[in-house]
C-alpha cells in the first residue's frame, strides 16, 4: 500500500462539503490521518474564503487510477469537467504526495508544487508529517514555510466529528 496525502479544499459550504468528502473519501479508502482545518481567502481569483486541510490515505493504486477515481468524487460533488482551475468549488481533492515519488506519473507532477507555494497546504501537511523530507529537494518540508508564512491562514478546525469519523470508518 502507497502512502498518499491529498490536499482537500472548497469554498461554496465548505464545512458541509468537506464533511461529507471526507466520510466519501473514506468509503472508497483507508483514511490514517486527517489534519487541522484552515481558512484562506481564494487565490486567483475573487470568491469566498476556502477550507482547506491535507489527509493521509493507503492506497494500492496507480496514480492514474487513483486521480481518476479522485476526479469521479470531484464531479459527484458538482465539479464541471470544464472547471477552471481559479473557480469555486464544492471540493477540490489534489494528489499532493505518493510515498517519495518525484517526477511525472500519468501526467501528474509528483511532488505537487502547492506544498511550497500555498500556505494552506503546507501547514496541514506539515501538521500532519512536522518532520517530512520533500522527494524533490530532499530538504523537510519544514524548511518552505518561511517562504509562505506571510498568506493569509486561520485555524477554523482543530478536531472534530468529521475527523474522527473518517478516522474510525477504516
Amino acid at each position: 500500500m502507497a502512502r498518499v496525502f491529498l490536499g482537500i479544499g472548497a469554498n461554496l459550504d465548505p464545512m458541509m462539503n468537506i464533511r461529507m468528502g471526507l466520510a466519501r473519501l473514506a468509503q472508497d479508502f483507508k483514511v490514517v490521518q486527517v489534519s487541522p482545518w484552515y481558512q484562506s481567502p481564494a487565490l486567483g481569483f475573487s470568491g469566498p474564503d476556502f477550507i482547506n486541510l491535507v489527509i493521509e490515505i493507503e492506497s494500492n493504486m496507480s496514480v492514474a487510477d487513483l486521480s481518476a477515481q479522485l476526479k469521479q468524487i470531484e464531479t459527484d460533488f458538482g465539479r464541471a469537467a470544464n472547471a477552471v482551475k481559479y473557480s469555486s468549488r464544492a471540493l477540490d481533492v489534489d494528489i499532493l504526495l505518493v510515498d517519495d515519488l518525484c517526477g511525472e506519473f500519468d501526467g501528474i507532477e509528483l511532488p505537487r508544487n502547492d506544498i511550497w507555494q500555498c500556505a494552506f497546504v503546507l501547514k496541514p501537511l506539515l501538521d500532519l508529517v512536522p518532520s517530512a523530507i520533500c522527494p524533490k529537494s530532499g530538504e523537510t518540508f519544514a524548511s518552505y514555510w518561511p517562504a509562505v508564512a506571510n498568506q493569509t491562514l486561520q485555524l477554523i478546525v482543530s478536531d472534530t466529528k468529521a475527523q474522527k469519523s473518517a478516522r474510525s470508518s477504516r
